[in-house]
């Protein structure tokens, strides 16, 4: 979950009254459908960011499709150098490492492939009507529910490996969520009205997400635009996009085969922008 302000202690949304229900690889892995995702899965109390650790693992010999789960985040990281909190138990935090064959330019792709498996996942495993604000945010009805980050790390001359972070606000109620983000929030457990398992949950996102990204390695780009596209809630929309020091005004016709918006400007010009360089101003 994102927020700017430091305005509330987490530590008060704490359930100290019963035993927590905690991520347990084990139950993830078992029986997990999936072809590199979750080839290997850790988790942690606590730590800085599952990204921090993430680039780490990075540089050594790691399984391709490890995934890194933590049940605390002390210093978790959003787009645009936004802060991520979500109190302790209550979401799903992880950092999947992957070596795949897309080529840089295509990290917005990645993120709304992503950001597709998830929307899926919520969809068909708890019928909710979740949708995409592009490029990253997942939303139910207006606020946030969960976002990606994508990075790329680059360990040696020829391999780069791009590292894919995820929160999901899952168990958290009404009253531990920020009251001063950039969208409202919200969590699976509020839109549902009934606690989620989220051992559950996470092996049926990580069988999405694997799913996605084979269709992916495979370029069908158009398949996952269109999909893509029919999720997603800025489409249709006219709004103001920041690139650099320029701001472009313009109604969104479209998503590109590489992940950019399409932008119909006032002057009648159609402008491509990618998400890891421009900010939606309004």
């Amino acid at each position: 979950m994102k927020k700017n302000n430091n305005t509330m202690n987490y530590q008060t949304c704490h359930d100290v009254t019963e035993t927590p229900e905690r991520l347990n690889p084990e139950e993830i892995t078992r029986e997990l459908k999936t072809k590199v995702v979750g080839s290997s899965v850790v988790t942690y109390e606590q730590t800085t960011s599952t990204m921090d650790i993430a680039k780490k693992i990075a540089r050594t010999g790691f399984v391709n499709g490890t995934v890194i789960f933590t049940e605390e985040q002390t210093q978790g990281k959003g787009r645009s150098g936004h802060a991520w909190f979500c109190p302790r138990y209550k979401g799903l935090l992880f950092t999947l490492l992957l070596r795949h064959n897309i080529p840089p330019d295509h990290l917005c792709l990645l993120v709304g492939t992503i950001a597709v498996a998830i929307t899926e996942t919520i969809r068909e495993t708890l019928q909710l009507p979740a949708e995409i604000k592009w490029p990253n945010d997942i939303l139910i009805g207006g606020k946030k529910v969960g976002g990606v980050l994508v990075e790329l790390e680059k360990v040696s001359k020829n391999q780069l490996v791009f590292l894919i972070g995820v929160g999901l606000n899952v168990n958290i109620s009404k009253e531990c969520l920020p009251k001063q983000t950039h969208l409202p929030a919200t969590s699976l457990t509020l839109e549902k009205r009934r606690f989620i398992d989220r051992n559950s949950l996470a092996k049926a996102l990580l069988q999405d997400i694997d799913k996605w990204l084979s269709i992916l390695k495979d370029e069908h780009f158009g398949y996952i635009t269109e999909r893509w596209k029919t999720l997603c809630i800025t489409v249709g929309e006219t709004l103001t996009i920041k690139d650099g020091g320029a701001e472009y005004t313009g109604k969104v016709i479209d998503i590109s085969n590489n992940g950019g918006l399409m932008l119909k400007l006032t002057s009648g010009q159609i402008k491509i922008f990618r998400g890891e360089h421009v900010t939606i101003k309004s």
